[in-house]
């Protein structure tokens, strides 16, 4: 699929499908188990499906994502918060994109995962998530977030060619990458 090749509208769209699922599954999960175990066992559902697709993009073998996916899967049942289950699951995630999947030593990609990871935290502990339905939008806004990860870092984006094309105002340069990926996805 072509779909799968592109980062970006990938992790928007898995979040999309994440949040509009967060609800059936917790209510699943939650005729099982206590609910926080729910929760978090959704939230590791979300996690893993993740780390899967971070696999595929980096061309990592599967094995290379399963002791931080069988790490946390543990945490579900030890740990009887959300939220502090959703910060596990942030910096498990963090190592596998950043430690495993695409690796690279330069400081402004570490920066970039802590910034996100930090605006992530910092929008869930912002609206400290009760009902099912907060958790499924706080799902969706945390893809929305991961996605921006890819779309700074794309090694893929054009690259200026000449010295006129330098000069070109920053939004004026965000907005044709913007329409570049858009075009090529067939969305426009």
């Amino acid at each position: 699929m072509k779909i799968l090749q592109r980062p970006v509208l990938t992790t928007i769209l898995f979040g999309l499908v994440c949040g509009l699922s967060f609800i059936p599954l917790n209510l699943l999960f939650t005729s099982m188990f206590f609910r926080p175990n729910a929760i978090c066992l959704t939230l590791w559902l979300f996690t893993a499906g993740y780390a899967l697709l971070l696999c595929r993009w980096s061309q990592r073998k599967l094995m290379s994502v399963s002791y931080p996916l069988l790490f946390l899967f543990f945490t579900v049942l030890l740990v009887q918060s959300p939220g502090v289950f959703f910060f596990q699951a942030l910096l498990i995630l963090s190592w596998i994109r950043s430690g495993i999947c695409f690796q690279d030593h330069s400081g402004i990609k570490f920066g970039v995962e802590m910034l996100l990871c930090g605006g992530a935290g910092a929008l869930m502990a912002a609206l400290t998530p009760a009902a099912a339905s907060a958790w499924a939008l706080d799902t969706w806004m945390f893809f929305l977030l991961q996605a921006l990860y890819f779309a700074i870092f794309d090694s893929k984006s054009p690259r200026p060619q000449n010295e006129d094309e330098l000069k070109i105002d920053p939004f004026e340069q965000a907005s044709r990458r913007a329409e570049d990926i858009l075009s090529t996805d067939g969305i426009l």
